[in-house]
Formats: C-alpha cells, structure tokens, sequence
C-alpha cells in the first residue's frame, strides 16, 4: 500500500512540476499538456543534480509551480470558518507553509519517480470560469492506470488551479478535514509551525497525516 501511495504521490508531483510558465491564455488542458513534456524533460536533463541538491530543485518547483495555483484561495478554503479567527499576516503565513510542504512533498516524490511514469492528458471540461481537466498516470512498472483532475478556476484571465483529486479524493478538502482537527486540539500559528516543520503533509491520495514531533 505504502508503494501504491508513493506512485500516487509521484504521479501528482509529475503532473504538477509540469506547470512551467508559458501562455496562460491557453486553454487549461493545453497548459498542462505543453508545459508537462517541458517539465519531464527539465528533470530529465537535471536530475543527477536535483539529486544531490534538493534546495535547487524547491527554487526551481516554487519558480515554475507557484505561478499557476491559486494559493491564496486554496488557503482560504483549507482553513475554511477558521479565516474569520485568522488576521491577514497569519493567512499569508499559513499560505506560504502549505504552499512549501507541497513543494517538498512532491518534489521528492517526483523526483524518486521520474521516469516511471507518462500522462495523458484530456480536453478540458469548461463551465464558465471553472474547468477540470482529466489526466491518467500510466505506470511503467505494469500497474493499473491512476486518474488525477486538476480542477481550475479562472482568475483575471487567467486560469489557475485550486484543487487536486487522485481518483476523486480531493487534496484540499481532505487536507481541510485535517486542518480544521488540529487548529480545533491547538491553533492556527501552531498549525502553521507544524506545517513548517514537516509534522503535517498531505499525502499522494489527497488524504493528510499528521506526524508526531
């Protein structure tokens, strides 16, 4: 199960590395599409140095990644009723360590997995300024395919993606679930540290744990 979950978790990295910039006045599953084959290519060229310097491959993920999510609103909704007790400096905190245990969360595993993988990736599902976009992870090693969605929102024109779901789990609001749990047992800056220090990450099915200190 541990490796069904890493393969999950290496397929989301695979397919969120993909989001290098480029046009964002494309249509949604074209940009996943053309900057998916950049990306894979990228790590390809790169990953003997990734490999021995992970603060390289975090800068370059936060560089290409970061750009095409809707942080703030994913962060919004995570902490869901819990943003009225939260002040505006607490939410950008809160923002930036989920957006960082992504990063390092599926860049690893991305890393790890590389080229054990391809996507296919489907015409996207608009409905006005929401869009989905279907991709299935073809595994190498012979496993049964693995649907992911990424679910986009557009934003100034631009469209960005808010959510995650590997076969139909959602990562945010799972990671919500999770989230409402422990600022409920503690608070919201002592969840924020624990995202900072590694002790809650969301996993490859959209699920979350929380790890002991």
């Amino acid at each position: 199960m541990a490796g069904y979950i890493r393969s999950i978790t290496a397929a989301i990295g695979a397919a969120s590395l993909a989001l290098s910039a480029f046009a964002l006045a494309a249509a949604p599953d074209q940009i996943i599409r053309t900057a998916t084959d950049a990306a894979r290519a990228d790590i390809a060229q790169n990953v003997a140095t990734y490999q021995k310097d992970k603060a390289a491959l975090y800068k370059m993920v936060d560089g290409t990644i970061v750009p095409h999510f809707d942080t703030t609103y994913i962060a919004k909704v995570i902490l869901g009723a819990h943003i009225k007790d939260a002040n505006a400096e607490q939410i950008g905190q809160f923002e930036t360590a989920f957006k960082d245990m992504l990063i390092h969360t599926y860049a690893d595993k991305m890393l790890e997995y590389y080229d054990g993988i391809e996507i296919e990736v489907k015409p996207a599902r608009i409905d006005g300024k929401r869009a989905n976009v279907d991709t299935v992870i073809l595994r190498k090693d012979g496993k049964p395919p693995v649907p992911i969605v990424f679910s986009m929102r557009e934003v100034d024109g631009d469209w960005k993606i808010w959510d995650i779901k590997a076969e139909n789990i959602s990562l945010v609001l799972n990671f919500r679930t999770q989230i409402d749990a422990e600022i409920k047992k503690t608070s919201i800056p002592a969840v924020i540290e624990r995202l900072r220090n590694g002790q809650l990450v969301a996993d490859g099915r959209g699920k979350s744990e929380a790890k002991s200190p």
